[in-house]
């Protein structure tokens, strides 16, 4: 397992139940990239389209299970990519906080996360959110 030291930023708000403003990763073997995952099926439908909240909660079991098929545990994310439509407004961001919190409560060092992304559109038309991760161990 890798070693992991999260660090905050004084001057910027206090993020850390969600994400970590730095992260050190140290004494590692193995980088694991997650190329960006989205509320989409096998046949391209989307299962809640309009609600990026459900779409978020969807997407991030799915991707749990995706980690713990390829040996990793969200313990092991370093990294946190977020790209959202413009239609995603601030209470529904919020919301996706805390969605996002409840899915990395058990994770004593929260991963640091990249530039949020605000796009015209996604891939499929209905999708809202889509998440990209790198774990390492």
């Amino acid at each position: 397992m890798a070693n992991k030291q999260a660090f905050q930023n004084k001057n910027l708000p206090d993020m850390r139940n969600s994400f970590s403003w730095g992260l050190k990763v140290t004494d590692f073997q193995e980088i694991f990239f997650v190329t960006g995952h989205a509320d989409c099926n096998p046949e391209f439908i989307t299962k809640y389209p309009g609600d990026p909240v459900a779409q978020t909660r969807l997407i991030l079991a799915q991707m749990q299970e995706f980690l713990e098929e390829a040996g990793f545990t969200i313990h092991d994310i370093v990294r946190t990519d977020w790209t959202f439509v413009n239609e995603v407004d601030g209470e529904q961001f919020s919301q996706i906080a805390t969605v996002w919190e409840e899915f990395l409560g058990s994770v004593a060092v929260k991963p640091a996360t990249g530039t949020l992304r605000y796009v015209q559109r996604l891939g499929m038309p209905d999708m809202m959110v889509e998440y990209e991760m790198m774990l390492a161990r």
